[in-house]
């Protein structure tokens, strides 16, 4: 299999941009500017073949989805989680990003600094580095990184329940915590248990349901490596966190 190997962005490179060129810089003028500054970015010197032209398209179809949540328009919250849905959903699908290549935080430094600082800005405003940055916080990154956790399979009919029916503060919740987002199937988990849950008690109590059930997974953690259960007794892990959550909010009211 031959392994395709994405542009990257090093952290210097990423606030040079923004130090030199100014905070409404252009795709162009960032590309400019790296050909002239080589150094702060590339690619890998080896071990697979150099695609920038299939990054540019996936840009491109980030920025088509940015356009039809009303882009360059300042976006609410309606218009932002549907872009976040919608990206996180085509990062999912994205045959380039099935590599280690993905794991790298310098290729997402890359895709939002130079290819698409516009949808960055547009998404987050006056968006502070971290946006830009490869990490849990990058602007696509944290995209991807739920699409991968929560991805059902690509037979699956139902593939994008879990990432649909989540809320923006659930998402953050999981993916926000390395302990839980990083573990596949306790993200899972904890998804599904969270759509079960605010079915019963309300989507509007399930914030302060998931701040305290993630709080008790990550004391659990503590204790039990949940990386090393079973699947059925994670599930029943975060079911025991998730109850707990929903008594102990009962009790205070």
């Amino acid at each position: 299999m031959t392994t395709f190997l994405l542009p990257r962005l090093s952290r210097l490179g990423v606030r040079r941009l923004a130090d030199e060129l100014g905070e409404g810089y252009s795709t162009a003028t960032a590309k400019s500017f790296l050909s002239d500054h080589s150094s702060l970015g590339g690619f890998g010197a080896s071990g697979g073949l150099r695609d920038a032209r299939s990054f540019e398209a996936l840009a491109d179809r980030l920025r088509e989805i940015a356009v039809k949540c009303n882009m360059p328009s300042p976006p609410g919250t309606t218009a932002k989680a549907m872009f976040d849905r919608d990206a996180a959903i085509a990062l999912g699908e994205c045959v380039i990003l099935r590599s280690a290549e993905a794991l790298r935080d310098d290729v997402w430094a890359y895709l939002a600094a130079v290819l698409l600082p516009d949808v960055v800005r547009w998404r987050f405003g006056k968006a502070p580095a971290e946006r830009y940055l490869g990490g849990v916080r990058n602007t696509f990154q944290r995209l991807w990184m739920r699409a991968w956790a929560l991805d059902l399979g690509a037979g699956n009919l139902e593939r994008w329940t879990l990432l649909r029916g989540l809320s923006e503060d659930a998402h953050v919740a999981i993916f926000e915590r390395p302990s839980i987002g990083g573990n596949a199937v306790l993200a899972k988990a904890s998804a599904a248990e969270w759509l079960r849950v605010s079915e019963v008690i309300g989507r509007g109590a399930m914030e302060e349901v998931m701040r305290r059930s993630i709080k008790v997974l990550r004391l659990k953690h503590q204790i039990i490596d949940l990386s090393v259960l079973s699947d059925e007794d994670v599930q029943q892990q975060v079911k025991e966190a998730f109850a707990l959550a929903v008594d102990d909010l009962t009790a205070t009211k």
